[in-house]
């Protein structure tokens, strides 16, 4: 299954750049740095414990870029002097936010130098170029040369910025002692068309220049009659032609309808979740854009449009026989009707893994009420003829996991100072003696419906969000899941509702584990715990056994829980459990025994954070300190036609009985719906006890 999404995160952490777009990339001349720079750094290098770097931009709360110039006609240049490295002692790189502004659309070039204490050019710095008003904006490169340059950007009106930062150093850093110059200059079109007309895409003949000023002056930069004589259809072609064809990608819509009902996007049919639908694209045209999104043009296209109901993750999974097809799908936002000119403009992404035969693709975090559109084409241009196959029927399924439980994105914490940090809380064997070192999570699972209590979730994915912090193996993540009372500690014997195991995963972009489950959950309160294991783990405090696994899970959940009571708030975490759960590799020492049965301390209440870091907002508390970041999602059930099986084992049994005692005086489980657990819902369960209908 491939996914489609439109948010990804660039910057993450203290002094720390996450997923980004880096390559390599050199320069050749004099790498020289300027005495007496227009501006020079406003911080002091690598960033000081417990002071907040006054240019450290995104990794800093509140944002911190330091301005520096105006890009204008009359002066169209700016340099910039500081020093970069990375901090020996804690390991951070020093990163150095400017932002500067623009005061009328141009072309931006950035240049640095760079020179290590030495007087060696630097071969390990990065630069990066984004919306100082957008974090996720930021795209960079690696130079391995100097001075580099940046590849030209376009800037409308309005404020830019560029970061410099130095590589991680093998083998613990350097000081902040490489010295850098960085040169922002301004390139204005030459052709004072530029800017006025109207689409790029479309011809004017006559009429010189079009209203995209970076389209219109790559074209006329390589034929300036469209900015003398007139924009006409050669002018208009060239603009629609991707980028890598020597145009702009100009997307223009103009769609001839077939015999086929939904050829068009502003046609589509109209499908509902969880029906097959039947598509024949043999006698389809093309009309939506073919600008090399997938790395090859869609033929013969069909749509389709569904409507979300509720928050969640939505998948198309087509059948296709006789074709390679390629999937791409489209965010309508609010409206039902497709505007075919804004198609563009609302792509989300497409997907083109598989052969002949079929395709599926998910669109993360879609929005409820909102109109998703779905095109499903042929390979339009295929590497080798024939292997496209033959346009001809098919069918598409539309399903959508909804959103259980979400705690959203994990936020940095701040110290008393103001420091920003991802921490994360570590989970599995981290220590010798700390072997067993899990976090209890609390969730509730709300009614699907909110008809009533007899409604339950098919329960799909679990999601939490963290980090594998340096010198552990991990090889197995788990997961178990609780029974949840009021605020008490979860019990290992009587408690656990399910728990589960999978090999290690890839983690995304935020720290997602993706954790593949499939059970029923029924409404109530609940803890969750995750972890990670390996083969030589300890089986008990000290036991000898040396390899260490950790899943450090981040806190700092916008919308997580945080459990309080009459002394504050807190959390409940283990240091060793009387059981490993499903880790059942880790084996004690000398023996093939799993760590079953063994005694432990279980789950003690912990406030180790208190006092040490708050929310970094103004005025925040301590209330998302405790909160990690997760996210469950499945599918509702109709009804639950066994309600009194509380651990979803098909019998209502002594582990029933169990969660229920455990629950009496409290508000789950609720058998009648009279809002306390009691001697009527102790009834309704004996009397349903065995295996479920």
């Amino acid at each position: 299954m491939a996914t489609l999404s439109r948010n990804s995160s660039i910057l993450a952490g203290t002094a720390v750049l996450a997923s980004s777009l880096l390559v390599a990339a050199a320069a050749s001349a004099q790498c020289t740095i300027d005495p007496a720079p227009t501006f020079t750094q406003n911080d002091t290098g690598c960033p000081v414990t417990g002071v907040v770097d006054t240019n450290g931009g995104c990794n800093v709360s509140p944002i911190a870029f330091q301005a520096t110039g105006t890009l204008t006609r009359k002066s169209p240049s700016f340099t910039i002097g500081g020093s970069m490295g990375q901090d020996p002692v804690a390991g951070s790189r020093d990163l150095d936010w400017y932002s500067f502004e623009v005061a009328e659309p141009c072309f931006v070039n950035i240049t640095v130098s760079a020179v290590t204490a030495l007087g060696a050019p630097s071969t390990v710095t990065t630069v990066f170029y984004g919306d100082p008003n957008n974090c996720a904006s930021f795209g960079g490169f690696l130079f391995a040369a100097c001075p580099l340059a940046y590849p030209e950007q376009f800037a409308d009106t309005g404020s830019h910025a560029v970061i410099v930062t130095t590589e991680f150093a093998a083998g613990g850093g350097m000081a902040c002692d490489t010295a850098y110059t960085i040169t922002v200059s301004a390139r204005f079109s030459a052709f004072p068309e530029c800017g006025t007309g109207s689409n790029c895409g479309v011809a004017t003949p006559g009429i010189p220049g079009c209203a995209d000023i970076s389209c219109c002056d790559l074209i006329c930069t390589a034929d300036p009659t469209c900015c003398i004589l007139g924009w006409d259809t050669p002018c208009a072609t060239l603009a629609q032609q991707p980028p890598a064809g020597g145009g702009c990608g100009v997307f223009v819509y103009n769609c001839v309808a077939t015999a086929v009902a939904n050829d068009c996007a502003i046609n589509a049919e109209t499908v509902a979740f969880d029906v097959v639908t039947a598509f024949d694209n043999t006698l389809a045209g093309a009309d939506g854009p073919n600008n090399g999104q997938c790395g090859a043009d869609t033929a013969k296209d069909v749509w389709f449009i569904v409507q979300a109901n509720a928050d969640g993750n939505m998948t198309l999974t087509a059948n296709s026989p006789t074709q390679d097809i390629v999937l791409s799908a489209y965010n309508n936002g609010l409206s039902g009707t497709v505007d075919g000119t804004q198609l563009a403009n609302n792509f989300v992404g497409c997907i083109d893994n598989l052969g002949i035969g079929g395709e599926t693709a998910t669109i993360v975090g879609c929005t409820a009420g909102n109109f998703y559109l779905w095109r499903l084409g042929i390979w339009g241009n295929p590497a080798t003829p024939g292997t496209e196959g033959v346009a001809g029927a098919g069918s598409i399924s539309i399903s959508l996991e909804q959103v259980v439980f979400d705690t959203g994105i994990h936020a940095a914490v701040c110290t008393p100072a103001g420091v920003a940090t991802n921490l994360g809380l570590s989970s599995g064997a981290i220590a010798a003696s700390l072997p067993q070192r899990w976090l209890a999570a609390p969730f509730t699972v709300a009614d699907p419906d909110g008809a009533g209590p007899q409604d339950s979730w098919r329960v799909t994915l679990f999601q939490p969000e963290g980090f594998q912090p340096a010198g552990t193996l991990n090889e197995k993540m788990n997961w178990i899941l609780w029974s949840r009372n009021g605020v008490a500690a979860p019990n290992y014997a009587t408690d656990q509702v399910a728990s589960g195991q999978i090999a290690y995963p890839v983690l995304g972009a935020n720290g997602e584990a993706d954790i593949p489950v499939d059970m029923i959950l029924p409404v109530g309160d609940y803890y969750l715990t995750v972890f990670a294991s390996a083969l030589g783990n300890p089986c008990a405090a000290n036991d000898g056994q040396i390899v260490l696994s950790n899943y450090a899970w981040f806190i700092g959940a916008p919308n997580g829980m945080a459990l309080s009571d009459a002394s504050g708030i807190f959390a409940w975490r283990s240091a060793a459990q009387p059981g490993s759960g499903p880790a059942n590799e880790v084996v004690r020492v000398g023996t093939v025994d799993p760590c079953e049965g063994m005694a432990g301390a279980g789950f003690l209440r912990y406030t180790g954070l208190n006092g040490a870091y708050q929310n970094c907002t103004a005025g925040g508390t301590m209330t998302p300190v405790y909160s990690p970041a997760f996210h469950i999602l499945g599918f509702p059930e109709a009804s639950n036609n066994c309600p009194t099986d509380f651990n979803s084992d098909g019998e209502t049994g002594s582990a029933d009985l169990s969660i229920l005692l455990n629950g009496w005086g409290t508000a789950s489980p609720d058998l009648n719906a009279d809002g306390t657990v009691g001697s009527a819902d102790l009834s309704i369960l004996l009397n349903a006890w065995g295996v479920c209908p």
